[in-house]
């Protein structure tokens, strides 16, 4: 979408500049038209578009030309002459993510990073985890480098591994489920009848494909939270404990010393 328009809601512009790169602008358009110029642009910064509601057609310059759909997730590099957006008169809802810089060129040397227009990960990785990252611009160097790092570290989880053939449609279901609201109560016997298996066979699934037991997954992903924000934001460890559904902050920094090593406040620390 064009950042000029005034009908998106912007979380995050013009962040500081780092040594690892800068997050230029951030934000969403919510069931709306996005402005898009009429023929294909070239944009000096990669730009993530995440599709969530909606459709819409993507072209390129190497002559790619396609449907996109909720779900897709389209990464285009710095240069790269492209165009996507809806109909004339047609909503979507889009989160997007403007960002450059020495890390990520690095990632997308070495293929980390699939810089190829829209894809459809799966499992789908968490928006409620992307909009943390991306929750406010960040007050100092340090804050804004932890910040490019969440980002790649995101990128880095929706892209495909060599070789990898994912989970199965069930327990990629499964992921989803547990990876975004993070805030909510989740019954895992819920979860597994939700899949259609027993709990034992739906345990025993998610550890085989996600490589760890579907409760560790969960709090895995809770914890990553809590650093996220315990780096980007000032909310104390009370809130954030309140935030993420940790009984009590006393419960939380137990839990986030056995994961990390450090105690919440030694993690925070600049």
């Amino acid at each position: 979408m064009d950042p000029r328009d005034p009908r998106a809601r912007i979380a995050v512009s013009d962040a500081p500049q780092t040594r690892l790169g800068q997050l230029v602008l951030a934000g969403e358009v919510v069931d709306d038209e996005p402005v898009m110029p009429a023929g294909l642009r070239v944009m000096p910064a990669y730009v993530l578009s995440v599709i969530l509601a909606g459709q819409g057609r993507y072209r390129d310059a190497d002559g790619r030309d396609e449907p996109i759909t909720a779900g897709a997730h389209t990464l285009v590099g710095p240069g790269d002459p492209h165009w996507y957006g809806t109909a004339p008169g047609e909503r979507w809802t889009e989160l997007f993510v403007v960002f450059s810089g020495p890390l990520f060129d690095t990632l997308a040397e070495t293929g980390a990073l699939a810089t190829t227009g829209p894809r459809y990960p799966r499992p789908a990785p968490s928006m409620a985890a992307l909009r943390t990252v991306l929750r406010a611009t960040p007050r100092s160097h340090r804050a804004a480098e932890h910040q490019l790092l969440a980002l790649a570290d995101w990128l880095l989880d929706t892209a495909d591994p060599v070789g990898a053939t994912g989970p199965s449609a069930a327990i990629a279901a499964a992921v989803d489920r547990l990876a975004d609201d993070l805030t909510a109560r989740v019954d895992m016997r819920t979860v597994a009848a939700e899949t259609g298996l027993s709990y034992d066979t739906f345990r025993r699934r998610f550890t085989a494909e996600v490589g760890q037991p579907p409760l560790a997954f969960r709090n895995s992903r809770r914890l990553q939270a809590a650093a996220t924000l315990l780096r980007l934001t000032d909310m104390t460890l009370r809130e954030i404990a309140r935030t993420l559904g940790f009984t009590d902050e006393f419960h939380l920094s137990r839990r986030f010393r056995a994961h990390f090593g450090m105690p919440p406040s030694a993690y925070r620390r600049p």
